[in-house]
């Protein structure tokens, strides 16, 4: 057994240990404190079997050159002890648990270890601090991006925002709202100077002078001018209060503008309604200058697109329609125009190069040209159309024809293939002259029956074939008659007679010419008697 003489010099021989104070430790008369402990004898102290309380927890910690610490220990009955990386409960990852295959029983927010709140924003007690915890993102944990497929909300770090709804109670200020890149806009949008109303100030004393303070950005001027002709929108619990008034007073430094309200029997509907804030207004015409008369508004209620000009009092008059897109203004359109509140256009000029029309079939119906009188030479230098744009028409012996084949130089007739007739008399007649006069001797008969088939006023004669041409004889003697006729069919469009064909046993008869004309399948006749 070893015996142990603790001796100290140079300071207060005072043990700083309750153990050694407890165990009689004293000064010595050099100067020297000597603690004797544990001696049989009385002589020595017998210090065997001593150790510190936390000794060997102090032994099993150990800290690698990453300054993380160690845990030696003995797991599951093993013989060995394992070396462990020590852990924190409240800062526990259960990734990191699963390395050692044992996980720590750290205290849980709301079901979740701590590990698991990483992945989360705050708890859920917590004050939302967005400058440190958002950081310029916020985001659910269902958000899906999309117009008609996305869920959720989120706010990325640029400001852009996407989410179900918005619900405001006072007002919305943007420069442009776009719906799937197509800009919206409900009643009406006008194309002209305006502003919005932030406070209205009524005159004492009177029921229709105001002094409206518009909403005008820094650095921005007043558009309106005086006598200027305005017309004012706002939504009140779902309808529309109008407001149309004239500005009398502009004051630019202090944005705000004087207006007095038009007579009720003045205004569009007979009834005007007083100025409010947050009222948007539109000038659309001025009572004296014309160059403000002028303006273009769009209105879904209207289903029109117009350019006003002229304007010089409250009422849009006819004359003030410039233009009009979609639904044109009964006022506009002529008696007997059949638009039936179809979209139209209306327009005071138009200078176009090109004109497509359509059937109600969808057909291209073709631009008919006027190409004047048929000419034979112009057919092969000019060829006339017909095609699936123009169609050309001409003049010819008094008669109009289309073309129907393009590049045709055949000469238009009643019988053309290439032309058709469209207009011009189109009657038929036929004639008998005779040469020799309709007065004969008896016994004399001497002449030539000519038959005359005109269209019109147009001799079409040589274009009928001759055996459509036919002759007969009528004297009253069937047999003999016949006879004559059997001689002398396919005669053509004329023939000669002579005493033989009206013996003097026949002392009067009648000659019959009859021609068909294939174009209308039609039979003309004509006779002459002797």
């Amino acid at each position: 057994m070893k015996n142990y003489n603790v001796i100290t010099t140079g300071r207060t021989a005072v043990p700083r240990s309750k153990r050694l104070r407890d165990a009689g430790g004293y000064q010595g008369s050099g100067g020297a404190t000597v603690v004797t402990t544990g001696s049989d004898s009385g002589a020595s102290s017998n210090c065997d079997g001593h150790s510190h309380a936390n000794k060997a927890a102090l032994d099993a910690i150990s800290i690698d050159n990453a300054f993380y610490l160690w845990l030696k220990q003995k797991i599951d009955g093993e013989d060995d002890s394992t070396r462990q990386k020590v852990k924190a409960g409240y800062a526990d990852n259960a990734g990191h648990a699963a390395e050692a295959d044992h996980a720590l029983d750290a205290d849980t927010w709301e079901g979740h270890q701590f590990g698991q709140y990483l992945d989360q924003a705050v708890r859920t007690t917590d004050i939302v601090k967005f400058a440190k915890v958002i950081a310029g993102l916020f985001r659910t944990p269902d958000f899906v991006s999309g117009i008609e497929t996305g869920s959720g909300a989120a706010i990325d770090e640029r400001g852009n925002g996407e989410m179900n709804g918005l619900t405001l109670r006072s007002f919305l200020k943007v420069p442009m709202l776009i719906y799937n890149k197509i800009r919206v806009t409900g009643g009406e949008m006008w194309n002209t100077e305006g502003a919005t109303i932030a406070d209205v100030t009524q005159d004492p004393g009177s029921e229709t002078a105001f002094t409206l303070l518009l909403d005008i950005e820094d650095g921005d001027h007043v558009e309106l001018a005086v006598d200027d002709i305005c017309k004012g929108h706002y939504n009140s619990n779902g309808g529309f209060i109008t407001s149309y008034f004239r500005v009398v007073a502009v004051d630019d430094a202090a944005k705000t503008v004087r207006v007095v309200l038009g007579a009720d029997s003045e205004v569009p509907g007979g009834v005007n309604a007083a100025p409010v804030p947050y009222m948007n207004i539109a000038r659309y015409g001025n009572f004296t200058d014309t160059g403000r008369q002028q303006s273009q508004y769009f209105s879904s209620s209207e289903q029109r697109i117009a350019m006003l000009y002229g304007v010089d009092q409250y009422i849009i008059q006819p004359r003030n329609y410039a233009t009009v897109w979609g639904n044109v203004p009964e006022s506009l359109i002529p008696t007997g125009i059949p638009v039936n509140n179809r979209a139209a256009i209306y327009l005071d000029t138009v200078i176009a190069r090109d004109f497509h029309q359509i059937d109600p079939s969808g057909k291209v119906i073709k631009t008919i040209r006027d190409r004047g009188l048929w000419d034979a030479t112009t057919a092969q230098d000019a060829p006339y159309l017909s095609n699936a744009k123009y169609q050309d028409e001409v003049y010819h012996k008094s008669c109009k024809y289309r073309c129907i084949v393009e590049g045709t130089t055949q000469e238009p007739r009643y019988d053309s293939t290439d032309w058709l007739l469209v207009a011009g008399d189109t009657s038929l007649s036929l004639d008998i002259e005779s040469s020799d006069g309709d007065t004969f001797l008896f016994g004399e008969l001497n002449t030539t029956l000519q038959a005359v088939v005109k269209r019109g006023v147009n001799d079409i004669t040589s274009e009928i074939l001759a055996t459509d041409f036919s002759w007969t004889r009528d004297t009253g003697d069937v047999v003999e008659d016949s006879t004559w006729n059997t001689n002398h069919a396919g005669a053509g469009s004329s023939i000669t007679l002579t005493n033989e064909d009206l013996p003097i046993n026949h002392r009067a008869g009648r000659f019959i010419c009859r021609a068909y004309v294939r174009d209308g399948a039609e039979t003309l006749s004509a006779s002459i008697a002797f």
